[in-house]
Order: C-alpha cells, then sequence, then structure tokens
C-alpha cells in the first residue's frame, strides 16, 4: 500500500489548535499544514453518509484506498473520531468505521486518519456538518452539577454522559456540544443491575468516586479525546457557590468537586493537584460566547445533599450566577429544585421510619401531605409525635419546606431578566408536566408514572425506570424525559421547532428500564433475587418486602 511518513507528535500536538472544518482555507485549518503540503496517494473512494449534525454522534463508514490505517488509526472528521474499526476490503483498500463527535463550523469537512507508523491521510471536503435546527443553538453551553453531566448509577462514564439531559438537548437540536468523554467502565467502572445486592439495594457511594479519583496519575487515558475543550463544563457535586467561585474548600462536596475540576478541566485552566484558584463555571460559560445555556440543576446540591446551604449564602450566590449569565446576552433556561419526596433516595429514608411498624405509603398518606406545600408543620397537625409515621412524615417535609423557599427566592432573582428563564423541574417530578406523546398517572400511593405511547410506564420510585440504581439521578430515560420539559419550554419561549427525543426508543435500550429489570429477572440465578421474585409476583417475598422494594 502507498504510505507517507509525517511526524506524528507535531501532528497530535496542533489538533488542539482546529477551530473549524472549512478545508478551503488552509490557514483556518491545522490539518492543511500538517497532512496536505506533501503528495498523497490515499484516496477517498467513499464515505457513508456524507452529511450530519454539527452535534456528532453519527455512524459513518469511510472506504480508502492507497493509504494503510494502521492497527489503532487515529480518525479526525471535525474532532476526533471513536469507536474507529477497520477492515481490510483487498490488498490495496480499507473500509473505516467510526462515530463523529461533531465539528463547531457547518460546512465541508476533511477527513484526516493518522496511522502508527506516523503516517497521515488527508481527504479534503470529505463530509459536511449541518448547523443546528436555529441560530439560537450556535453556541450550546451547559453548566451545573451531576444531572446536567450525565452523572448516573453512582457513576461517571460516556455512555451515561452521551444520555444526559443537555446531551439531549443538544442532539436534538443539532448543535455543536464537545463532552468530556469518559472511557467506559467509567470512574468508579459502571455495574449496572449487578450493582444491587439480593434486596434490590445499590451498593456503590460518592466514597468509591473520590478513592478513584485519588488514584489516578495519567488524565489522557481516561478521556476519548483529551484535547477537546468541553461545552459541557458541569461539575458533579458542585453547588451554588462552587459554580460562582470556583470549587470551594468550605462547601460540602468540596472533596470530590475539586479534583473532578481539575480531572475535567486541567487541560485548559489547572493543573492536578490545584486546590485554590480554580475557573469557575460561570466564567468558563462566558468565556465560551454561548447562544444559549441550559441548567438542569443549579442549586440542587445546596438542598437535597443532607446540608442545606443558609438561606443567606444562597441568596448572595444565586443573585451573582443569574446576573452574570444573564450579562452573557444568551438565552438562558434553568430549572428549578424537585421536592425531596419526589427522589427515591428520600423516599427510602421514609420507607425505613414506617417498615418497623409494617407500614408502606399506601396506609400513610405522606405524599400527599408533602405535595400541600405549607409552611405549617402538617407531619405534627396529621400524626401522633413519636410514631412511625410521624418520624417518615419528619423526614423529609422540612426540607422540602425549605425548597419551596428557595425556589420562590430562585422565581424572583430571575424575574427582572427577559433572557432568562425557569423550567419547571418540580412540577416534572410531582407528575404536574405533560408531554407530547405520553401521558401521566399516579398509582395507588399517590406516586407520578408517566405513560409512554406504547404503554411502558416511568415511575418515580425505586427501580421505576426513571431514576437510576443511586436513587439520585435519573436513568437515560429519564434524563430524556428531563430534556423533552427543557426542548419544550426553549420551543414554547424562542418559538424555535426542535424535535422531542423519542422515548418509545430510549426506554427500549435503557438497561435500567422496567422492560429490561423484567428481562434481567428472567435470567438463571437472577429469578432468586428477593426484588426480582416481587417483579415476576412470585411468592416467595412477602407482601411487606416487596411493597418496601417498589412501594
Amino acid at each position: 500500500m502507498g504510505m507517507n511518513r509525517y511526524g506524528i507528535g507535531v501532528f497530535l500536538t496542533s489538533v488542539a489548535a482546529l477551530c473549524g472544518c472549512s478545508s478551503n482555507n488552509p490557514s483556518q485549518n491545522a490539518y492543511a499544514a500538517l497532512c496536505s503540503s506533501f503528495t498523497s496517494t490515499a484516496r477517498l473512494v467513499s464515505i457513508t453518509p456524507a452529511t450530519g449534525p454539527e452535534f456528532g454522534d453519527q455512524q459513518v463508514t469511510a472506504v480508502l484506498k492507497d493509504f494503510d490505517p494502521g492497527a489503532d488509526p487515529a480518525v479526525y472528521l471535525g474532532n476526533k473520531a471513536r469507536g474507529v474499526s477497520v477492515t481490510s476490503l483487498s490488498a490495496d483498500s480499507v473500509s473505516m468505521s467510526f462515530t463523529t463527535a461533531g465539528s463547531p463550523t457547518p460546512g465541508a469537512c476533511p477527513l484526516v486518519v493518522v496511522n502508527s507508523l506516523r503516517a497521515c491521510a488527508y481527504l479534503a471536503n470529505a463530509y459536511t456538518y449541518r448547523p443546528p435546527v436555529s441560530s439560537a443553538f450556535k453556541t450550546f453551553v451547559a453548566m451545573g452539577a451531576s444531572y446536567t453531566a450525565g452523572f448516573q448509577s453512582d457513576s461517571y462514564n460516556e455512555d451515561a454522559q452521551l444520555n444526559g439531559p443537555a446531551t439531549w438537548i443538544a442532539r436534538q437540536a443539532g448543535a455543536y456540544f464537545p463532552i468530556p468523554l469518559i472511557k467506559m467502565p467509567g470512574l468508579p467502572p459502571e455495574e449496572g443491575l449487578e450493582g444491587l445486592n439480593t434486596n434490590g439495594v445499590f451498593q456503590i457511594s460518592l466514597a468509591a468516586i473520590a478513592g478513584a479519583l485519588f488514584t489516578i496519575t495519567d488524565m489522557p487515558p481516561f478521556f476519548e479525546d483529551p484535547t477537546v475543550k468541553p461545552y459541557n463544563i458541569a461539575i458533579p457535586g458542585a453547588e451554588i457557590e462552587d459554580e460562582v467561585l470556583g470549587p470551594a474548600s468550605k462547601t460540602l462536596y468540596a472533596s470530590i468537586a475539586i479534583p473532578l475540576s481539575n480531572f475535567l478541566f486541567a487541560p485548559y485552566d489547572n493543573s492536578f493537584s490545584e486546590t485554590k484558584d480554580i475557573k469557575p463555571e460561570i466564567v468558563m460559560a462566558k468565556e465560551l460566547h454561548p447562544t444559549i445555556i441550559v441548567s438542569t440543576d443549579l442549586y440542587g446540591n445546596d438542598l437535597v445533599t443532607g446540608y442545606v446551604t443558609p438561606y443567606s449564602d444562597f441568596v448572595l450566590y444565586l443573585t451573582q450566577a443569574v446576573s452574570a449569565l444573564a450579562s452573557t446576552g444568551a438565552q438562558v433556561f434553568l430549572a428549578d429544585v424537585p421536592h425531596a419526596f419526589d427522589i427515591p433516595s428520600f423516599q427510602q429514608t421514609a420507607l425505613e421510619d414506617l417498615t418497623p411498624c409494617g407500614m408502606t405509603f399506601y396506609d400513610v398518606p405522606i405524599r400527599q401531605i408533602d405535595q400541600a406545600a405549607s409552611p405549617v408543620d402538617n407531619c405534627a397537625a396529621t400524626f401522633t409525635a413519636g410514631t412511625c409515621a410521624y418520624r417518615a412524615c419528619e423526614s423529609f417535609v422540612p426540607m422540602d419546606r425549605s425548597i419551596d423557599k428557595f425556589n420562590s427566592e430562585f422565581a424572583s432573582v430571575v424575574a427582572p431578566y427577559r433572557n432568562v428563564h425557569i423550567v419547571h423541574f418540580a412540577d416534572l417530578a410531582a407528575g404536574k408536566t405533560t408531554l407530547a406523546g405520553q401521558g401521566t398517572s399516579f398509582d395507588a400511593e399517590g406516586f407520578p408514572q408517566y405513560v409512554l405511547s406504547n404503554g411502558v410506564k416511568l415511575k418515580m420510585k425505586h427501580l421505576g425506570g426513571f431514576y437510576s440504581l443511586d436513587d439520585i439521578h435519573l436513568t437515560n430515560a429519564g434524563y430524556a424525559v428531563l430534556a423533552s420539559v427543557f426542548i419544550q419550554t426553549i420551543n414554547d419561549t424562542l418559538g424555535t421547532d426542535v424535535p422531542l427525543p423519542d422515548l418509545v426508543s430510549i426506554v427500549a435500550q435503557d438497561p435500567l428500564s422496567p422492560p429490561a429489570l423484567s428481562n434481567y429477572c428472567s435470567q438463571g440465578a437472577n429469578s432468586q433475587k428477593v426484588f426480582c421474585q416481587c417483579v415476576d409476583g412470585a411468592i416467595g417475598a412477602t407482601t411487606l418486602t416487596c411493597s418496601t422494594i417498589f412501594y
């Protein structure tokens, strides 16, 4: 095969300088000077498909002639592609399949292939990136904490990141949205349903993430593309103070937020060991010159992590955050915070107080009391002090009164800014939101469930298909539903026509969906697990046991 030697070290160093895909002007494209300045025998026979969205995430197959890509080639079609596989077709041609990672600009883009033998092929105008569905998404940026990052089941990994709510918004809009993708199996490794014990309790904890972070000695191998500059700058564990000032040592999860921030953004701002003067998310967002900003969890960690940020501090940092975001001129969409009792981890805490008395939520209408959203101590007014029901009620209702207070302040701070808009996550979690193509109902215990067009129910409870195994973060399907609420709000506000995610197909591929759980429980030894017996309706588990797993 034809072979062209080239200095691969210089080439890869210059990759980060790429700022667009226009192959017609070499001065705008780092690849032109590196791969097209010498004669190459490489030819592009075909590329299928030949067009795609700026967002990327499209499967592409290219056939090359007279070029040996080597055993482990790096492929660039805009940003660095992932999942590259090579198949030899003949003595002088190969087929290469890969997933695109997007481009910051629309238009014709060269295909650049670099092999392990220090040779590269530059194939001009190989592919065309389409602009997003609306100019409003010209520069789409996401910030916040773990929800926005796409964190789930206490693991940070590319499968989850590619199904996060901000990612779904960008995907549906066709907007460029580079993500610091962490290679599978993730940090710490994702365990899926195998992470559940026989009673359906998830065993992984945030401590495992901290432990994994502090043992890292070399960051690049963890990332699909360590040179990409992320537009999803959310940091799991971040609180509103962290987002305004940079991860601060006095916030609750600073021990995780600081190393995570360095881990994700060290190539652009910090050394991995830096503990102060870490660039805040809001500063990073402004530097990207966004046209639209979203956050699904701007201040969730200030409320539901077990330590409520002092109200005066919250008002101070929230006011600074909203003002700074508004000053970018971008359209800003920020979610409010759901009630604690709409999150399974808090439901489980309340159940632990009810179980000693042989009760579940079917016996005690605690959720209805919580939804009253009254500043009055409804627990004391309804239940006798010291009883199981009273303790269960007090485990979350006081926190939900704080959430109501914070959400009210949030609405007041946002009100003066015409380019800042609230997305009602709280209504979604409470079953008060209607999405096109699905219905909403409530089960016998008062918990909401979203019913898809094919009849599958996503229930707002443990192992219900909406929340992931850690009972705080969402599943692929749950995040797609949250993204749908954002998209509906964006469309209604800006007059755009971004399509909603196809929830039926997403659920069909979600490893934590109700159908996937049933399939898991139908296999071999899994059927002997207590929670699987409850799924199948077997006699082996008691009614109380099953009701504390699935309520």
